[in-house]
């Protein structure tokens, strides 16, 4: 069959040309670990971007004199809000018993009267929504806003919008980087494998004058940047993988244990389209850009 023949073909050229082939493996190798290292850094970015957007909190204070209705009211109220992900109620003596726990018994004990109001904890979907639905309490007769203030809702207005802005000029940084060194990668793998055939150029001449057609003579150099592609990018998913894994590791077991560095899984992530697991991702890249690299390196060969 053909496909033996131009799989037997690519082996035996990478045998013969190994330390090309060598070559080739470790461009591709360096090349996908980067990527990899680039998705693991994405990856706990993600991860630390939600753990700081579930933080996010808008506290409205509630009127000493408010009745149990307008309470009621105001929770119907927040209840109805769609942006609203959850919310908790934190009645007076809660909220003195919070403020104990922070401060000192000592200054509670010197308080004659109870002095903190109660409130709703409300938790948003998404933290971009945070001032749209704070502006709803701002004129609400039952939060405890001081006259012509909104001193009643509290929440780090400001603290969230740098966050934000932080965050997706991140995003955006990471995602220009990783197109960077894929392009990179690209030419790096093209170059090495063009210079393999560059050695074996009287090979392809022969083969043409013979009436071999084009694609008859690119399957195998196609198959062997294929081969030389997916080896690099399967080793490169493992020593990533393993770096973070041992980087994770380490950081939880020494004082600077306040940073989590959560490990990418090797095979999938839950709920993830693309990109999956390590192994899977940058094999596939690998493989492709391997290929694509042999595609572009025969072109000066094969014109007609």
């Amino acid at each position: 069959m053909r496909s033996s023949f131009f799989l037997g073909e690519a082996l035996g050229s990478m045998r013969r040309n190994w330390v090309m082939a060598i070559a080739a493996v470790i461009t591709v190798f360096i090349s996908t670990a980067i990527l990899g290292g680039v998705l693991v850094a994405r990856y706990n970015l993600d991860q630390g971007a939600t753990s700081l957007k579930n933080r996010v909190l808008i506290e409205v204070f509630i009127k000493d004199e408010a009745t149990p209705e307008q309470v009621q009211a105001l929770e119907l109220k927040i209840k109805g809000i769609p942006e609203v992900k959850t919310y908790t109620y934190i009645s007076k003596e809660q909220a003195l018993e919070r403020f104990r726990k922070k401060f000192s018994d000592k200054i509670v004990e010197n308080l004659t009267t109870n002095p903190l109001p109660a409130s709703y904890e409300i938790q948003v979907r998404d933290a971009n929504e945070v001032d749209k639905v704070a502006r709803q309490f701002f004129d609400d007769p039952t939060v405890d806003n001081d006259p012509g203030t909104h001193n009643g809702v509290k929440y780090a207005a400001e603290t969230v919008r740098k966050m934000l802005g932080t965050l997706n000029l991140i995003e955006k940084g990471m995602w220009v980087l990783t197109g960077i060194f894929a392009l990179a990668a690209i030419l790096l793998i093209s170059t090495t494998v063009r210079l393999s055939i560059f050695a074996r150029r009287r090979e392809v001449e022969i083969m043409r004058l013979v009436g071999a057609t084009n694609w008859f003579i690119r399957w195998p150099f196609v198959l062997e940047g294929f081969i030389t592609g997916l080896v690099g990018a399967v080793v490169a998913a493992g020593f990533v993988w393993v770096s973070n894994w041992a980087l994770s590791n380490w950081l939880r077991g020494s004082d600077i244990n306040f940073i989590d560095l959560r490990v990418y899984p090797m095979w999938l992530r839950a709920g993830a389209t693309w990109p999956v697991g390590l192994m899977i991702t940058l094999a596939v890249i690998g493989a492709l850009l391997g290929a694509a690299g042999s595609l572009f390196a025969l072109r000066r060969y094969l014109k007609t």
